[in-house]
C-alpha cells in the first residue's frame, strides 16, 4: 500500500514512510525553500512530481552478511564492499522517456530535477536521502527568471562528480536535527543559493570585475542587521535593502566585508551576545534571546563555531 506525500514542490507516493528523518525543514516561512534529510533501513520505492526544482543526494549502506549494515564511503560503481557487502542498488526513472531503459546505480548519487519532472526511484536496501526543494515562486527568485524561461537539464550522475553539494545538504542536516527551534532563515536561503550554483542549475558568473557593495548600501545593510539582530533575518531582506538580486548581492557583499552574510550575522550575534553575558546583568538565555539566537544551547553552539569557546568561557577570559 503507497503512502501520499507532498513537500514543497514535491508530491507523489511512497511504499512506506522514511524509517527515520533526521532534519526536515517546511517551506513554510523560509521563501519556499523546504529541506529533508531521512533513511531507509529496507528496499522501497517512490513516485514523484515536480512543480518547481528538486536537487538531492542519495547514500546507499553496505549491506553486510549478518553483520548489520553502515553507511557507504565509496563512489565507485562496484556493488560489492570487503567481506562479502553489498552496496544498495538505486534506480531512476523518467516517466517522460518509458522505453529507455532506467539509470541504474550502486551506493551513491545525486540527482536534480527540474519543473515538470515525473519520475520514480527504487532503492534495494538501506539508504539515506538529503533533499532540497524549491517552490517555483522560489526558483524564480533566485534564478531571476520567469519559471516557463528556466531550463533545468534532468541529471543523475555519481556522486563523486556533485560533492560540494553533499557537504552542503549534510550541514543543513545537522542545522535542521537535534532541536525543536525553527532553522535559520539566513542560512537555509545561503545554503540553497550555493546548492544551485555547484548543482549546475545555475550559471556560475562569468569573469567580471570583483563585486562591491556601495557605501551607502554597506550602510543600509549594516543598519537592518543591527536593527534586525534579535529577530529572524532572510537573505532576501537583506538584498533587497541593498537593492540587488540574492546571487549578486552574497558576491557583493563578500567583497566589502570578507564574510557572506551570513557569517556577518553569526559574528554580529556572537558579539552583542559576549558583551551582555559581560555585563552580567543577564543569563544566558536571556542574552541568547536578545541577541537573536533561539535558545543558549543553540549560542553556545554557535560560540564554539565562531569563536572556539563557551559563553561562559568567552566572557571569564574578557575579564580576565
Amino acid at each position: 500500500m503507497s503512502v501520499p506525500f507532498v513537500n514543497a514542490s514535491v508530491q507523489g507516493e511512497l511504499s512506506a514512510p522514511p524509517d527515520q528523518i533526521f532534519g526536515q525543514i517546511p517551506a513554510s516561512g523560509l521563501d519556499g525553500i523546504a529541506f529533508l534529510d531521512f533513511a531507509y533501513a529496507s528496499a522501497g520505492h517512490s513516485t514523484h512530481r515536480v512543480d518547481g526544482l528538486l536537487v538531492g543526494t542519495w547514500q546507499g549502506l553496505l549491506q553486510g552478511n549478518g553483520h548489520g549494515t553502515r553507511q557507504g564511503t565509496r563512489h565507485d560503481d562496484a556493488p560489492e564492499g570487503r567481506h562479502g557487502e553489498r552496496r544498495t542498488r538505486l534506480t531512476f526513472r523518467d516517466a517522460a522517456v518509458p522505453d529507455e531503459p532506467p539509470d541504474e546505480r550502486s551506493g551513491d548519487a545525486f540527482v536534480l530535477r527540474g519543473p515538470g519532472f515525473a519520475g520514480s526511484t527504487r532503492w534495494s536496501g538501506p539508504c539515506r536521502g538529503r533533499y532540497l526543494a524549491f517552490m517555483p515562486a522560489a526558483v524564480e527568485r533566485m534564478t531571476e527568471a520567469p519559471l516557463a524561461r528556466a531550463e533545468f537539464a534532468t541529471l543523475t550522475c555519481d556522486l563523486s562528480e556533485r560533492m560540494t553539494v553533499f557537504h552542503l545538504l549534510a550541514a543543513l542536516g545537522q542545522e535542521a536535527g537535534g532541536h525543536d527551534t525553527a532553522a535559520d532563515a539566513l542560512l537555509v536561503d545561503s545554503v540553497a543559493l550555493a546548492v544551485l550554483r555547484a548543482s549546475g542549475a545555475l550559471t556560475p558568473p562569468g569573469p567580471r570585475r570583483s563585486a562591491a557593495l556601495t557605501a551607502r548600501q554597506a550602510r543600509r545593510v549594516r543598519d537592518l542587521v543591527a536593527e534586525r539582530i534579535d529577530a529572524p533575518l532572510s537573505l532576501r531582506e537583506m538584498a533587497q535593502a541593498a537593492g540587488l538580486s540574492e546571487g549578486y548581492f552574497v558576491r557583493a557583499f563578500k567583497g566589502s566585508f570578507g564574510v557572506t552574510p551570513y557569517q556577518y550575522v553569526l559574528r554580529e550575534r556572537v558579539t552583542l551576545a559576549q558583551s551582555l553575558i559581560r555585563s552580567g546583568t543577564v543569563s544566558l538565555g536571556e542574552a541568547a534571546k536578545r541577541a537573536g539566537f533561539p535558545d543558549a544551547r543553540r549560542m553556545g553552539r554557535t560560540f564554539r563555531k565562531v569563536i572556539g569557546r563557551s559563553p561562559t568561557e568567552a566572557a571569564r577570559l574578557q575579564r580576565a
